[in-house]
């Protein structure tokens, strides 16, 4: 049975030409698939029945915050990644979320919905991006 740690994992979205381009300083990131369900329960019945319905993704990560990883411009850098530059809510970009380096990866299309920035007097910068899917989501294994 493989075990994985998650401290070789890697956080890739798109760049200004629309290349996954690794995020430098990583902190954490989640991503959870969910599906809806439909009641399908008639009268007469006293369980409840349901068919799937439709499957969605979302998640987050945290970074350090790297001012190289913020353009000031949408020519260059990590444009999905600058919520002054309207990324924020806009097309989807493409993100890849490795467990572990190379293998292990999460992909899909998403929109993000949010971006933040913390700063403490006794820690680093911090940034969080959050983001919806769009599509689906794959998975592939090593």
């Amino acid at each position: 049975m493989a075990i994985l740690t998650g401290n070789n994992g890697v956080v890739k979205v798109d760049n200004a030409a629309g290349t996954p381009t690794a995020l430098a300083a990583v902190r954490n990131f989640s991503v959870e698939v969910s599906t809806d369900t439909i009641e399908t329960t008639t009268m007469g019945n006293d369980t409840r029945s349901y068919v799937k319905g439709l499957s969605s993704f979302s998640g987050s990560a945290d970074i350090y915050f790297d001012p190289a990883e913020y353009p000031t411009s949408s020519a260059s850098g990590l444009i999905g990644l600058n919520p002054t530059l309207s990324a924020v809510g806009t097309s989807p970009y493409s993100i890849e979320l490795y467990l572990n380096t190379t293998a292990n990866k999460f992909s899909g299309e998403i929109i993000i919905t949010g971006f933040t920035v913390n700063s403490s007097m006794d820690g680093m910068v911090e940034a969080s991006i959050s983001f919806q899917g769009s599509g689906a989501m794959t998975y592939a294994a090593s």
